[in-house]
């Protein structure tokens, strides 16, 4: 991809646009980023995962991926401070539907990138990828988490990590295992969290390099997992 066709991957503001704000009930305001236009051109600004980038004095806004900042850096584009649109849950009343894709798309990329990052850390620093065989046996953490239930409560388990982006607190916990009442949890070469029943798999990971630190781990006090599907899932898992 290069600039010309991210410019089609972007929302041009270029001329007055209405934007809406959910959180104040979907109030409607029209922003003039003409002025934008003129004084920053051949820039770019970042705000919340969005950017804003001014090329021949057109203003577009797309979101902040990996893809894109390399395109506009490749581009010759300088960094200044001004206005991004969008980035504060407002969106353009008349293009929502390809501004949500546009941050759908967006979210996968971070997923993908995220995967891609952990891999290469885990490749430095010598922890080794589980086989599949061994992955099936076990049950990942779900993105968006779990809701479980113990008796009267209710809570939403979530993976180890925020499996966004590899920040040190990630990297804190990639590699890493722990264990309670029969469970075991650790967060794999992908960065992804799994769980599993019994211990067998703690050989397996400790020959890959894992390394055992404290986690929580997930069903190991009694939780029940609500949705199911993925407890079904979760009951398919088998003790070795």
């Amino acid at each position: 991809m290069n600039i010309q066709e991210l410019k089609k991957n972007s929302i041009n503001v270029s001329d007055p646009t209405v934007v809406c704000w959910p959180r104040f009930d979907d109030e409607e305001e029209i922003i003039d980023m003409s002025r934008i236009g003129l004084e920053f051109n051949g820039c770019y600004a970042t705000n919340n995962s969005t950017v804003c980038y001014v090329v021949n004095k057109e203003v577009f806004v797309t979101p902040c991926t990996r893809e894109a900042m390399d395109i506009i850096r490749e581009a010759g584009l300088v960094k200044r401070r001004f206005y991004v649109p969008f980035s504060n849950g407002d969106y353009p009343k008349h293009e929502k539907a390809k501004w949500d894709c546009l941050r759908s798309l967006a979210s996968e990329s971070y997923r993908r990138d995220y995967e891609i990052d952990s891999a290469r850390w885990c490749d430095e620093h010598g922890i080794g990828k589980l086989s599949e065989k061994t992955l099936e046996r076990c049950f990942r953490i779900p993105y968006d988490g779990v809701q479980v239930k113990r008796s009267r409560y209710e809570d939403i388990v979530f993976p180890a990590t925020n499996e966004r982006s590899l920040d040190i607190s990630a990297s804190d916990r990639i590699g890493r295992f722990c264990t309670n009442n029969g469970k075991v949890v650790f967060v794999h070469y992908d960065g992804h969290t799994y769980v599993t029943k019994g211990y067998w798999i703690l050989d397996e990971l400790r020959r890959a390099g894992y390394k055992e630190s404290d986690l929580f781990v997930p069903f190991s006090n009694g939780e029940r997992i609500i949705d199911p599907y993925l407890a079904s899932q979760w009951e398919q898992i088998s003790k070795k």
